[in-house]
């Protein structure tokens, strides 16, 4: 990697480079850091090369849920605009470029609901970033932010289901 090292050293990066760059595309890997003393003359009871149980269960956490993340982030970029139909309110001034309000709002938990129930895609609503809440039809970006693999953006479709008049 120019400017990092060559392959198979080992080079201290800021851990956002890492998560979000380096690890995603494969041009490095983690490393769990050495415990035990510096010396390599002292023994630490430790087979040579062998790293310990609890350095590797972390290891293997790490790279479990990165690739399970990486899976979701694939998922998300294959699915189809999320569609939300919501009764709207008539006024007199109903739309303002396009855009009707709706009854009460579309927030994060309503968006995850639906990512769910219509894809099998569980996150969570901490990962999720979009308006805080949603209070009137037409395109919104939500994105997800997944850690050890960046994030992706998908679309919601706030439209209208059915006119109520206004009492």
């Amino acid at each position: 990697m120019p400017g990092l090292g060559s392959a198979g050293t080992v080079v201290y990066v800021n851990k956002a480079y890492m998560r979000h760059e380096l690890y995603p595309k494969h041009l490095a890997e983690y490393v769990i850091a050495r415990s035990g003393p510096l010396d390599r003359g002292v023994s630490t009871g430790k087979v040579e090369g062998m790293p310990s149980r609890m350095g590797a269960d972390a290891q293997h956490d790490v790279h479990s849920l990165a690739l399970k993340n990486q899976d979701i982030i694939g998922r998300i970029t294959r699915i189809e605009p999320l569609v939300f139909k919501r009764s709207v309110v008539v006024t007199d001034g109903d739309s303002v470029d396009g855009e009707q309000t709706i009854y009460g709002s579309l927030s994060k938990a309503d968006v995850v609901k639906e990512l769910e129930s219509r894809s099998g895609i569980v996150v969570d609503k901490s990962a999720l970033t979009m308006d805080d809440k949603i209070k009137s039809t037409g395109d919104y970006t939500c994105t997800v932010k997944l850690i050890y693999a960046g994030q992706v953006s998908f679309k919601c479709l706030v439209v209208p289901d059915a006119v109520n008049p206004q009492s």
